[in-house]
């Protein structure tokens, strides 16, 4: 019989996260369908900068490359062991004789499918009853704000837009439809938390072993992301004691050797991000600041309906279960108006413990309401429903924009034709000057690193991207170039160059690629 619940579970979570890995698919069938004989697709359908980061980061792995330097920067720094998940990808990569782009997509729906999957056993190991974990599930997999509602009543889109249409870390839809990354570090989060609950109640020591080991692994990819889970497992275990009336000493070394264990990695981090010269310079530009707390409320004003009705639940029992997910989601909140620059990056997934708590409330208010009783999933069905609409509206609304070809989404074939020939001919790790939107093409597509291309990647970004438009307008001094580490300059023919020692090394129609000489 557990056979067979086990089978028909795994087939209804299997449906479930194909479906959802599907439609978030959706714009990446559509921009490469999109394609024709002029224009490409760039292979995203948002966030085309760190999309090209992260590709980049896969190229350094396929040359063999382990600790990460900067390509995005010609200043010289020491490499350094972070952000390792894309560099390890590269390495994967060339292991199975993929191109990084085709392994990048591969990746994207087998890490989107781990994070589900653990995310839905995190469900299941909370709630007791099936329709309730499916129902937390799909609403932590789909849910997102009120940001439609928003644009619906006019709010502005500058300075800043709803949240559900930008702030990838804080949905898992958004996360696990673009990033696998961020899938990697979700399903090593959720897969955690629910270690612990376990633990909690077995005792199984091996438990907190896998525990100690899933964290620091975290900060691999994402040093500061564990944080949240520290607190959620801090939660479930005071909120045990609280139940118990007791402290449980053994919870005391099994809560130690997890915290230890992030200890060096955390302290790596924190030298080479503030102490080194250069890479202190990347953590400088590195703001990804909270905005204002009106817009965490309508960017999560669907789970609020219910979701505080669940914590004054947990509370009044109390229930480690819940108590747990309330430390991770008021952590996350809490963190993300820190002084630090990278406040945002606390809300990773920080709608999974937010949809537990919101079915919790609101499974309790059905309860109470008897004629509800036989209504119920449908109720379900449209409270997540409700819920969706941003991420519906996201997916279709960019996808029918993809159709229009628009100029940061495609990218003509002639660029694509020079690329292929530098590319063959240029060393690795060559310096190339291009504008901003060809230097990303190339740090994407190629093994070349490039003068000036990403806010938060290129050290001195401003300074460097106007003495870039400078060079192209023909207003720098003639041995400008000279004096920097570019070998290569990639330039539109209508480009108007003011640069000594410059030899035309290809060109097609619109596209020239210069050498420059004695490098």
């Amino acid at each position: 019989m557990k056979r067979t619940v086990f089978r028909q579970d795994l087939t209804w979570f299997s449906t479930a996260a194909l479906l959802v890995m599907a439609f978030a698919s959706i714009p990446f069938w559509v921009g490469r369908a999109s394609q024709n004989g002029d224009l490409l697709f760039r292979g995203t359908y948002f966030d085309e900068s760190d999309y090209a980061v992260h590709l980049s980061m896969m190229q350094a792995g396929r040359m063999g490359e382990w600790a990460y330097q900067m390509r995005f920067t010609d200043e010289e720094h020491p490499a350094a062991y972070l952000r390792m998940f894309y560099i390890a990808l590269g390495h994967f990569s060339k292991w199975i004789g993929l191109d990084v782009e085709t392994t990048f997509r591969l990746a994207r729906w087998l890490f989107g499918f781990a994070a589900l999957y653990a995310i839905y056993r995190l469900c299941r190991k909370i709630f007791a009853e099936t329709n309730l974990a499916r129902a937390a599930f799909l609403l932590a997999a789909l849910g997102a704000g009120a940001g439609w509602l928003q644009l619906l009543l006019g709010a502005p889109l500058e300075p800043i837009s709803p949240i559900d249409f930008w702030l990838i870390d804080a949905y898992v839809f958004f996360s696990v439809s673009l990033f696998p990354a961020f899938s990697f570090t979700l399903a090593l989060m959720a897969w955690s938390l629910s270690l612990f609950l376990d633990y909690l109640e077995s005792g199984k020591p091996h438990n907190i072993l896998l525990v100690s080991l899933l964290a620091p692994l975290s900060q691999t990819v994402n040093p500061i992301a564990f944080a949240v889970v520290d607190a959620a497992i801090a939660g479930a275990a005071f909120s045990s004691w609280w139940k118990n009336r007791k402290v449980e000493f053994r919870h005391i070394p099994a809560l130690a050797v997890i915290a230890f264990s992030q200890i060096p990695l955390l302290a790596y981090n924190f030298l080479v991000l503030s102490r080194d010269p250069f890479w202190s310079q990347f953590t400088a530009q590195n703001q990804t600041l909270s905005p204002p707390p009106l817009f965490y409320f309508w960017g999560f004003a669907p789970f609020w309906l219910f979701a505080l009705r669940g914590l004054f639940l947990a509370l009044r029992e109390p229930n480690p279960k819940f108590l747990a997910l309330t430390a991770w989601a008021a952590s996350g909140f809490i963190l993300a108006y820190l002084p630090v620059a990278i406040q945002r990056r606390f809300t990773l997934g920080i709608v999974i413990p937010l949809a537990a708590l919101a079915i919790y409330g609101l499974s309790d208010l059905l309860k109470r309401i008897r004629q509800t009783a036989k209504r119920e999933n449908l109720i379900y069905f449209t409270y997540i429903l409700l819920s969706s609409v941003s991420s519906i509206y996201l997916i279709l609304g960019l996808s029918l924009f993809l159709r229009t070809l628009p100029e940061d989404k495609f990218y003509p074939r002639d660029v694509e034709s020079a690329l292929t020939w530098l590319n063959q001919r240029a060393a690795p790790n060559d310096f190339v000057l291009a504008d901003v939107s060809t230097s990303q093409l190339v740090a994407q597509r190629t093994r070349l690193k490039v003068y000036v291309g990403h806010e938060m990647e290129t050290l001195r970004y401003q300074e460097k991207k106007k003495e870039m438009e400078l060079f192209f307008d023909g207003e720098t001094p003639k041995d400008w170039l000279a004096a920097t580490r570019v070998k290569w300059v990639i330039a539109d023919k209508t480009d108007a160059l003011n640069a000594a020692g410059l030899e035309v090394a290809y060109q097609n129609e619109s596209v020239i690629i210069y050498k420059v000489a004695g490098k």
